[in-house]
């Protein structure tokens, strides 16, 4: 298993001002420095498309500093070379064969490569599709960049807009101009950023933004302001930075873990999954299977904390009671006193030591990675993996816009893209063998498993109700008895100077109160949202195993289990949508 790295892509122009080279590179070293020292637990990768100009600018930068380099050609290089002059082409051979530079071409369906050797809309599809490529891969985009709109496909104003959602990526580029705003308006939350550093282009008719204003300042712009329009800030945007931290958190956790061997291989998806021959999905499912087993033993081991904190939280609320009670109605000790005390103080200081550990989300955040692993794992195995449905859903449940989780979309997108491998024919049988394993270990495993956990809950749930009824009779038969026996109750000691009425006053008073704490942390732990979810997925997982038993075909079977991922998905997001709202106050604004 590898650590996740943290993914930067480049977009900018060929043709820009040189002179300006060694500042951009000064400022692009700077750059990398800062976010090295952001990301101890994390490596760096840089994407780039190899092109003439900024693609080259930070790639070069980035090996000064021993940082990985996926090379990314849109096209063969016996095609792409053509683009380059001599002197470049010397250039990028001499780059790609540093050790830490791996090259790989990207695969476009539907591209007739022999129309791309020549110049026009064919070979423009493939640096579109580069672009693409880069906005969903990468965790951040650095822009070399005029700030004009080119309009052209694929180019550096298609990318950044993209990236930050001024436009859809699939979407034809308009001449538009583009309205840059400034630091008086406010940064959406849940938006990407850019690393800008402002150019001048050779090429263009119009004066760039750098042109205009004269800012060689570097700045960061971020997105979701409305079509074709960004925001300019000097400083990281905060949301960019909670998300460095807690992607380097992750890492961190997961080094923690394989160190202490408690990455268990026990849940592992591939366990009985026998590779096909001319299997062309191996590679990324292990990429998956690796990803989600660290996503879940993060998750496992964040959810232990996190209980365990709300369960000492609910053994300290009631011990505090009892001390009170029992001072109040028994004994005026001030040694009770001080156990208060010293309770109520140890709880507040672990409170706010729980506020900074952050175990109750990152155990959520980490529960929405590896549920969305599994599901796009069993989809991969039938060919129907659809990387943009499961980002779209995290997006539109607002499971994406949990403080610092927005690089689930990034791991989710790159882990689980179809990226470097050609379409390989399968015959029927490893189709229907890949079907086989995955009705047996999904629907059926994952529809005995919801079965059996609704079950355990219900029961457990029922029980909790009867002893809740109890302590209610409890209650009621105490206070009859004061009402009907209160002086017969004085005469009975029952140790010490303890009378029977004294002792009965406090059980009406604990009781009550033990079981408002009680009620207070079922609510905490949302186990009623627990079983509603249990029991939605087991109905969910057995409607689907009916409708296999009754489908006849490949693709009616493929259709259901694609619906049947949405479904599930949804229902594990509602949960974890439901617990994350109840330990977290909405942002406020400003």
């Amino acid at each position: 298993m590898k650590v996740k790295s943290y993914v930067i892509g480049i977009t900018g122009h060929r043709d820009f001002d040189e002179t300006g080279d060694k500042r951009l590179s000064a400022k692009l070293s700077s750059f990398l420095n800062e976010l090295k020292e952001l990301l101890p637990n994390t490596p760096i990768e840089i994407i780039s498309g190899m092109a003439d100009g900024a693609d080259r600018l930070l790639v070069k930068e980035a090996l000064k500093k021993n940082i990985a380099v996926s090379a990314v050609l849109p096209m063969p290089e016996e095609q792409y070379k053509t683009d380059f002059s001599t002197a470049s082409y010397q250039e990028f051979k001499q780059i790609i064969t540093d050790k830490n530079v791996k090259v790989t071409t990207l695969s476009v369906a539907n591209i007739d490569l022999t129309v791309a050797q020549q110049q026009g809309d064919e070979r423009n599809k493939l640096y579109h599709a580069l672009g693409k490529y880069i906005v969903e891969q990468s965790n951040l985009v650095v822009a070399v960049w005029d700030g004009i709109n080119s309009g052209f496909k694929g180019g550096t104003s298609d990318v950044v807009l993209s990236y930050l959602q001024a436009k859809d990526i699939s979407a034809e580029i308009t001449n538009e101009c583009i309205d840059i705003l400034g630091e008086n308006i406010a940064v959406n939350r849940s938006s990407p950023s850019v690393f800008w550093l402002p150019v001048t282009k050779h090429t263009h008719d119009k004066k760039s933004f750098h042109q205009v204003t004269k800012r060689d300042n570097a700045s960061y712009l971020t997105g979701l302001q409305g079509p074709y329009s960004i925001k300019t800030q000097n400083d990281m945007p905060k949301s960019l930075y909670r998300e460095i931290q807690e992607l380097d958190e992750y890492n961190h956790q997961y080094q923690t873990l394989l160190s202490q061997n408690k990455i268990s291989t026990e849940y592992r998806l591939l366990s009985g999954y026998q590779e096909v021959e001319n299997n062309n999905n191996a590679e990324i499912l292990k990429n998956i299977d690796d990803e989600f087993l660290k996503a879940d033993s993060i998750a496992l081991a964040n959810q232990k904390k996190s209980d365990g904190q709300f369960k000492l939280f609910a053994y300290m609320a009631a011990m505090m009671g009892l001390f009170f009670l029992v001072y109040a109605k028994i004994v005026a000790s001030k040694f009770l006193l001080i156990g208060y005390l010293i309770l109520f103080l140890a709880g507040w200081l672990f409170f706010r030591r729980s506020e900074k550990s952050k175990y109750f989300t990152r155990h959520l955040t980490a529960r929405v990675l590896a549920e969305t692993l599994r599901t796009q794992f069993y989809l991969t195995l039938i060919k129907r993996q659809n990387t943009s449905k499961a980002v779209d859903l995290m997006a539109t449940t607002g499971v994406s816009q949990f403080s610092g989780a927005s690089w689930l979309k990034q791991i989710v997108t790159s882990v689980c893209a179809d990226k470097d491998r050609q379409t390989i024919g399968q015959t029927d049988k490893q189709k229907n063998d890949n079907m086989a394993f995955v009705c047996q270990h999904w629907v059926i495993d994952q529809a005995e498993y919801f079965d059996k956990k609704t079950e355990q809950l219900s029961s457990h749930h029922h029980q909790l109700e009867k002893i809740k009824g109890l302590l209610f009779i409890g209650s009621g038969v105490a206070t009859i008895s004061l009402i009907l026996f209160k002086y017969q109750l004085v005469d009975i000691i029952l140790f010490a100077h303890v009378d029977a009425k004294t002792f009965t006053v406090l059980l009406m008073g604990l009781l009550p109160f033990w079981l408002a704490v009680w009620e207070l942390y079922q609510n905490k732990m949302a186990i009623k949202e627990l079983l509603w979810q249990y029991r939605n997925q087991s109905l969910v997982f057995n409607q689907a195993q009916q409708q296999l038993q009754n489908a006849t075909t490949l693709e009616q079977k493929s259709d259901i289990l694609a619906d049947l991922a949405h479904h599930s998905m949804m229902e594990n997001y509602i949960w974890i949508i439901h617990r994350y709202h109840r330990e977290h106050e909405p942002p406020t604004a400003g």
